[in-house]
């Protein structure tokens, strides 16, 4: 059977499939990089390898591919590799694809009955040293981080006992601890729970089992300095929808939004469980959470309905576009109170309707910090159609920085015929003030049929770009991105030998 992607329509246009790994030696830069720019950009991305195997899969499932951007001396060396995950192993010797619908294994070829379904295509993450890159649905991916050479799946010299690891650990700035946890723990549609604990060398301490109150999507979560909140999604599964072959996920619009509190240090009985109403039951990437006294404070963007149209509503009913569009909300809840399972709610920029993608300075994770940075489609800003195509409001043009004491708004536009990816906050140096840096993220030039790197200035957004790294091609679907300074993540720039 030859290759063909003509009949898939996610996947035509300037999405199509690369299919290609490459290496540049000093791309080409516009602009002057700033020399405090010294480390390692990442880049979980999704590329499929082979036309989908069944109509009704959804990009998401597509093969994970990792990129790197890495920087000193104000120049800039780029490599993408795929991830060798045992499905694309599998699929490579078949030359086809052998897995079918997100996340239904009763929907893939029988050859690979027992052959992971990891992808690794959501988030890359240093850790002590060690990149991974992750599949909330599977254990993570080991890379080495400067080749990008896949080691294979991890369980951390076998004390990792959940079958699922998140695609959104938690590095404690202050202590250097990582945080993670696992749903669906115990395989498709259980209400399993693990938290696992790590030390700053990356071993894993200690693993917390736990029920959830319903069997469903918990895609992030977030820690302070002494709690671990957990909310759950009314994104929900069953084992009769994937007997069915369906894709994993269903939206129910009856379900409630429940968030887990647990205490660092505490156990399976000290979790407490708080309740809200359906239309906050869509957290899918908190931003930033802190303990102060009895109260827990969470930040973060929170729709009021389906998130995403490749998810169908669990009643049959139409896909609502309206509720897919995030507030950023704060949420507080008062552990004093005994027996009140309610918390209290305020939405900080009601104008706002940003995507999910919200960063911020992660060396104030945990602690109080002002300013976050996130993503969003601006359909009032020009895009010129006659260069770039009909993409109008159908594309993330900008981002924004979020000011969470004066309620202020920064903006950073793309351009007229540019797209844009989630943004990365690098500070300036290690010990440089909050916010003080750079925001850097690739943008997709629809016009040219290429993909750029861009630099910008965190507290001056308004000016634009002050460099761009050009790459003569275009690039994947970016899912999320990660930065790992030379100070933690030593390299030697000139002296790998794989690059031309």
């Amino acid at each position: 059977m030859t290759v063909s992607f003509r009949s898939d329509p996610f996947h035509s246009g300037f999405n199509a499939p690369l299919r290609f790994e490459a290496d540049i030696h000093d791309c080409e830069v516009e602009g002057r990089i700033p020399e405090e720019l010294d480390g390692s950009f990442y880049r979980t991305c999704i590329d499929r390898r082979y036309p989908q195997r069944l109509a009704n899969d959804i990009p998401y499932n597509a093969d994970g591919m990792i990129d790197l951007f890495r920087f000193h001396n104000g120049h800039v060396d780029f490599r993408t590799r795929y991830i060798r995950t045992p499905r694309y192993v599998a699929e490579r010797a078949a030359r086809r694809a052998l897995f079918g619908v997100y996340r239904n294994r009763y929907t893939n070829d029988p050859s690979v009955a027992n052959v992971s379904m990891n992808t690794g295509n959501t988030t890359p993450v240093v850790h002590a040293g060690k990149l991974y890159c992750l599949k909330e649905s599977s254990p993570p991916m080991l890379l080495d981080p400067h080749s990008l050479r896949t080691f294979g799946e991890y369980d951390f010299e076998g004390r990792l006992e959940a079958q699922t690891f998140t695609a959104h650990p938690k590095i404690d700035p202050v202590s250097g601890e990582m945080i993670g946890f696992a749903y669906e723990a115990m395989g498709d549609a259980t209400d399993d729970l693990a938290l696992q604990f790590f030390d700053p060398d990356g071993r894993l301490k200690r693993e917390v089992w736990l029920k959830a109150p319903l069997a469903s999507m918990m895609h992030d979560f977030a820690i302070t300095q002494q709690h671990v909140i957990l909310p759950t999604t009314a994104m929900v599964t069953s084992l009769e929808r994937l007997e069915q072959g369906l894709n994993h996920w269903a939206y129910d619009r009856n379900v409630p939004a429940w968030v887990g509190i647990l205490p660092r240090d505490g156990e399976a009985k000290d979790i407490r469980w708080f309740k809200g109403p359906h239309d906050r039951a869509m957290l899918i990437h908190a931003t930033n959470a802190r303990t102060e006294g009895n109260k827990v404070i969470l930040d973060a963007p929170v729709a009021r309905g389906n998130f995403n149209p490749q998810f169908p509503n669990l009643d049959g009913s139409a896909f609502d576009d309206e509720a897919r569009r995030n507030t950023i909300r704060r949420w507080t809840f008062d552990l004093s109170k005994s027996g009140d399972d309610a918390w209290q709610e305020e939405i900080l920029f009601p104008e706002i309707k940003p995507t999910s993608f919200s960063r911020m300075d992660d060396r104030y994770l945990t602690l109080p910090f002002r300013h976050s940075y996130t993503l969003l489609a601006d359909p009032t800003l020009p895009f010129d159609e006659s260069r770039g195509g009909n993409l109008r409001g159908r594309i993330n043009n900008v981002w924004y920085r979020l000011d969470h004491h004066s309620l202020r708004v920064d903006r950073f536009f793309a351009g007229e015929t540019h797209g844009l990816h989630e943004p990365q906050f690098v500070p300036r140096r290690h010990d440089a003030p909050e916010g003080d840096g750079y925001l850097i993220g690739v943008a997709n030039d629809y016009a040219e049929s290429k993909s750029e790197l861009l630099i910008a200035d965190a507290q001056n957004l308004a000016e634009g770009p002050i460099a761009r790294v050009k790459l003569p091609f275009r690039l994947h679907m970016q899912v999320h991105g990660w930065w790992a300074s030379s100070r933690d993540l030593p390299f030697e720039f000139d002296a790998d030998p794989d690059f031309p």
